[in-house]
C-alpha cells in the first residue's frame, strides 16, 4: 500500500512540476621604365637615305617583336604542355541499410513507448499516444532516420506499484522485441537497459546508481546530482552569492544532495565554516524554533556570513531560527522552496530574514510556454494541428493536464533521432552508444543547452535559474 501512494505522488509531482592567399593587393607601379639606348653614328658618317627617322621605326620594330615568325609558333606549341585532364568527382557513397539489430530492419526502427495511466487516480493527460504519433509523423515525413521509419509500440500502465512497470518492460523487449524504448518510466529502469540490454530515454531522472547498472544506454532528462549541485554553485559564485564564510544547514532526511554541495563549495574555493543537520521533530515546531535558535549561535560563533540552506525544508527552518535573533546572515537556498509567508506571520514570525535572500530555482513547462519558448510553441502547435486536442498550459483544478506529457513526447523522439543519425546505417547497440559517447550536442524541447557525451547521459546542461525574495509579493522571482 505504501508503494502505491508514493507512486501516485511522484507521478503527481511530475505531472505538475515538469520541469541552448587570393586576397592580396597587385603591387603598385612605381614609373620605373628601362632606359632608350640610341644607335651610335660613326663620326663623319652620312645618314643612310633609307634610314627613317628614329620615331618611326620604332613601330615597325614592335610589330615585328610583337608577331612571331612561324618557326616560333611552332616551336611554342610544341612546347606547350597540355592540360592535365580534371577527374571526375566522385559519386557519394550510397547509404546501405540492413536488418542490423534487433527490432531495425532496412526499412524500419521498432520504438516502445510507455505511457503511464493515471486514469486510476482520477486524473488525465488527454491522448497520451496521439502526442508521440504526432511527432513520430513528423520524423517519417522528413526521411525517418537514415531513410528508416519509426514504428511505435505502445504500452500502458499504472503508476499504483512496480509490477506493472515490470510487465511493460517484458512486453516491449521480449514480446515485441524493440530496438529502444522511451517515455516517464517511474521505476524498473534498468529491467530495460541491464536484465533486456534495451536503450532506455527517459522523460524523469535517472539515478547513478542506474546508469552505473545499465548495459545498454540510460538517458536521463535532467542533470544527475553531483553535476547539477556544481551548476547551481557556479551560477551562484558568478552572482556573487557567496561573497564570505559559509555555514551549510541541510534539511532532515536530504541525504547525498549535502554532500554533492558540499564538494561543489569546495571546488568552487568557497570557505565552508559550519555544517548543520536538521533533526526530523515530527512537525513540532517549538522543537524545531529551539534547534534552529542554537543552530544560529553556532553560525554567528563559527563566523558564516552566508547560510547556504540545501532541500525542500531548509528554508522553513531557518527563517524561524534566525527570526528572533539579532544575526542577520545572507541567505541563500537550494531545492524546492515552499514558502508561505502568510503562515510564518500566523505562527507568529516574520519573513524579514528573508530580505535580500538568494534561491536557486527552475523552469518549469509551464513557466518556459507563457515566456513564449519557441520549441515549446512548435511542439504543441504541431500536436494541436493533428490531433484537434488543445494544450492547456495552466491547467485550473479538474481540467487536463496535457502539456507536460506534450513536451516529454517531442523530447524523446527529438533525442532518439539524433543520436540514432550520428550512429549510422548500421544501427545497434554499440554504434548508438559509440554515437552517444563521441559527445553530441542535442537540440531538444524546452532545453537551453544539452548534450550527451562518455560518461554523461544526462542530457540536461541549463544553468538554473537564480530568484530573489520579493517583499511587496512575499515571494521568490526571477533575479533579473
Amino acid at each position: 500500500m505504501r508503494l502505491r501512494i508514493i507512486g501516485a505522488i511522484a507521478v503527481l509531482l511530475l505531472l505538475a512540476s515538469a520541469c541552448g592567399g587570393g586576397d592580396s593587393e597587385p603591387a603598385a607601379d612605381d614609373g620605373a621604365q628601362e632606359p632608350e639606348t640610341q644607335p651610335v653614328q660613326e663620326e663623319g658618317a652620312e645618314p643612310s637615305p633609307t634610314d627613317a627617322p628614329e620615331s618611326d621605326a620604332e613601330p615597325e620594330e614592335a610589330a615585328s617583336e610583337a608577331t612571331p615568325s612561324a618557326a616560333e609558333t611552332s616551336e611554342s606549341t610544341e612546347e606547350a604542355p597540355e592540360p592535365e585532364a580534371s577527374e571526375p568527382t566522385p559519386e557519394p557513397t550510397p547509404i546501405v541499410l540492413t536488418d542490423s539489430f534487433r527490432g531495425v530492419t532496412a526499412e524500419a526502427i521498432k520504438i516502445g513507448i510507455v505511457i503511464v495511466d493515471v486514469s486510476v487516480i482520477g486524473r488525465s493527460n488527454g491522448d497520451v499516444e496521439a502526442k508521440w504519433q504526432a511527432v513520430i509523423d513528423d520524423v517519417n515525413a522528413s526521411g525517418g532516420v537514415l531513410g528508416r521509419r519509426l514504428e511505435p509500440v505502445f504500452v500502458a500502465y499504472s503508476p499504483l506499484g512496480a509490477v506493472e512497470t515490470e510487465a511493460a518492460c517484458v512486453k516491449l523487449t521480449q514480446d515485441e522485441q524493440v530496438f529502444a524504448a522511451m517515455g516517464l518510466l517511474l521505476t524498473n529502469l534498468n529491467c530495460f537497459t541491464d536484465v533486456n540490454d534495451t536503450i532506455f530515454i527517459n522523460s524523469g531522472p535517472v539515478s547513478q546508481e542506474e546508469f552505473d547498472r545499465s548495459k545498454a544506454v540510460a538517458i536521463g532528462s535532467g542533470a544527475l546530482p553531483a553535476r547539477g549541485a556544481a551548476l547551481g554553485v557556479e551560477a551562484l559564485v558568478r552572482a556573487g552569492a557567496f561573497d564570505g564564510p559559509v555555514a551549510v544547514h541541510v534539511a532532515a532526511d536530504t541525504g547525498s544532495e549535502r554532500d554533492h554541495y558540499v564538494d561543489a563549495l569546495v571546488a568552487a574555493g568557497i570557505e565552508v565554516v559550519s555544517e548543520t543537520v536538521a533533526t526530523d521533530t515530527g512537525g513540532d515546531v517549538a522543537a524545531t524554533e529551539a534547534e534552529m535558535q542554537a543552530f544560529a549561535q553556532r553560525w554567528q560563533a563559527d563566523g558564516a556570513e552566508i547560510i547556504f540552506g540545501v532541500g525542500s525544508g531548509a528554508v522553513l527552518d531557518i527563517v524561524p531560527g534566525l527570526d528572533r535573533s539579532p544575526y542577520r546572515p545572507a541567505i541563500v537556498f537550494v531545492g524546492p522552496i515552499g514558502l508561505d509567508a502568510q503562515l510564518y506571520r500566523d505562527l507568529g514570525y516574520s519573513v524579514d530574514p528573508l530580505e535580500g535572500a538568494i534561491a536557486l530555482g527552475s523552469l518549469g513547462f509551464e513557466d518556459l510556454a507563457l515566456a513564449g519558448d519557441p520549441s515549446i510553441a512548435a511542439c504543441v502547435e504541431r500536436f494541436e494541428a493533428a490531433s484537434g486536442e488543445t494544450v492547456i498550459i495552466s491547467p485550473e483544478p479538474g481540467e487536463v493536464v496535457n502539456l507536460n506529457t506534450t513536451v516529454w513526447a517531442c523530447q524523446g523522439v527529438e533525442i532518439f533521432t539524433q543520436i540514432a543519425t550520428a550512429a549510422g546505417a548500421d544501427l545497434t547497440n554499440d554504434s548508438f552508444r559509440a554515437a552517444a559517447e563521441s559527445g553530441l550536442s542535442l537540440d531538444v524541447t524546452a532545453n537551453s543547452a544539452a548534450s550527451v557525451a562518455a560518461g554523461k547521459f544526462d542530457i540536461s546542461d541549463g544553468a538554473p535559474i537564480l530568484l530573489v525574495f520579493d517583499p511587496p509579493s512575499d515571494a521568490f522571482v526571477p533575479l533579473n
